[in-house]
């Protein structure tokens, strides 16, 4: 059971760290930093497998690095929205802490994109040299 606190308490570490921490609203860091990042993590590493092994086995139609790019992007925006509605469902207000809060949810999503696409590429057939 302690592994799995710890486990979440890394969200909370890794967003805390960027960002700041919040006083104002500790639900932040008592269940939305976690539930999030997670959910982010999940979201990031179930999209590289659709692009790689989804569709980079199935026909040469979602390949080259501007596909790759456009898909950085949709991940980026779901990571976006997702930490936007998450927190606003929680807290019921937007603030400027909210809006960085669901930005760097953005860029992290796309980085564990980016982190999991060298290691699913090889699974790829059409995708094998996307990104590099």
């Amino acid at each position: 059971m302690n592994i799995t606190i710890a486990f979440f308490s890394i969200f909370s570490f890794i967003y805390e760290i960027i960002i700041g921490e919040n006083s104002d609203f500790p639900e932040y860091r008592e269940g939305i930093f976690d539930s999030v990042g997670l959910i982010t993590l999940i979201i990031s590493v179930a999209i590289c497998l659709l692009f790689y092994v989804g569709l980079g086995r199935w026909k040469a139609l979602w390949y080259t690095m501007i596909h790759w790019v456009i898909t950085i992007l949709i991940v980026a925006s779901i990571g976006f929205g997702f930490a936007f509605s998450q927190a606003k469902g929680e807290l019921g207000d937007v603030d400027s802490y909210l809006i960085r809060f669901a930005i760097f949810n953005a860029m992290y999503a796309a980085l564990y994109f980016i982190a999991f696409s060298f290691l699913f590429k090889n699974f790829s057939i059409f995708s094998k040299r996307t990104p590099i």
